[in-house]
């Protein structure tokens, strides 16, 4: 197996972990009374349903991985993770309502969780990557 193929499925046992762990504590905080909380749930267990598809899709794919394709791919998404992070800070702190569908405590909420989420993925994208830089 390349070193490429064994940073990739232990980033993928790491997503899938991840993901079901934000699964489970999201659908446990989105019985909350509290419309932060049960936001923050909601949103959690979103990313992780999408975390747990990513790392099942990874885990299925026959193609070996190759360095420079994962090295980018990773470098791309931890641009990404920066943004997410941006953008649930701009939602905890403006607390748009989206037209009135959410309340000020639901936005908080929603935009604690989307850093929590950018956040954890930023570190295990940029810590692979650099995995890879230096193989």
């Amino acid at each position: 197996m390349t070193s490429a193929q064994s940073i990739a499925d232990t980033l993928g046992r790491r997503l899938a972990w991840w993901g079901g762990g934000s699964v489970v504590g999201g659908l446990a905080l989105a019985a909350s009374s509290s419309e932060r909380v049960r936001a923050f749930g909601l949103q959690s267990a979103g990313w992780g349903a999408i975390d747990l598809a990513i790392a099942g899709i990874g885990a299925a794919r026959s193609k070996p991985v190759t360095s420079p394709s994962l090295r980018r791919t990773l470098w791309i998404n931890t641009v990404l993770d920066v943004g997410y992070v941006a953008g649930g800070a701009h939602m905890m702190y403006h607390r748009p309502s989206f037209g009135g569908r959410l309340t000020r405590d639901q936005s908080w909420g929603h935009g604690a969780a989307v850093v929590v989420q950018g956040a954890a993925l930023l570190v295990l994208d940029a810590a692979h990557a650099r995995q890879l830089e230096s193989h």
